[in-house]
C-alpha cells in the first residue's frame, strides 16, 4: 500500500523520478527515499525546512510523492 507525504526534494524540480535527492531526517541530503522526511503537512515540511535552515528554492523544495509501507519503516 503506498500513502503520499509531503517531502523536501533536493534536486530540480524536471528531475522527479527514482533515484531523486531528498533531505533526510538529520536535515542532510540523501538519495534513499526510506531515510527522506516525511511530513502529513506541507506546513510540517515548511516548519522543519526553516529549523534546519534549508533555502527552499526551485533546487530546494516542497513536493508531495507515494511512499511504500516499507520505505515508511526505514
Amino acid at each position: 500500500m503506498k500513502q503520499a507525504r509531503f517531502v523536501i526534494f533536493a534536486s530540480p524540480s524536471q528531475r522527479i523520478a527514482p533515484g531523486s535527492c531528498y533531505i533526510a531526517r538529520d536535515g542532510s541530503r540523501t538519495m534513499i527515499s526510506a531515510k527522506a522526511a516525511t511530513f502529513n503537512r506541507f506546513a510540517q515540511a515548511k516548519t522543519f525546512a526553516e529549523a534546519n535552515h534549508i533555502v527552499l528554492s526551485a533546487r530546494t523544495y516542497i513536493g508531495r510523492e507515494d511512499f511504500t509501507d516499507l520505505e515508511m519503516c526505514g
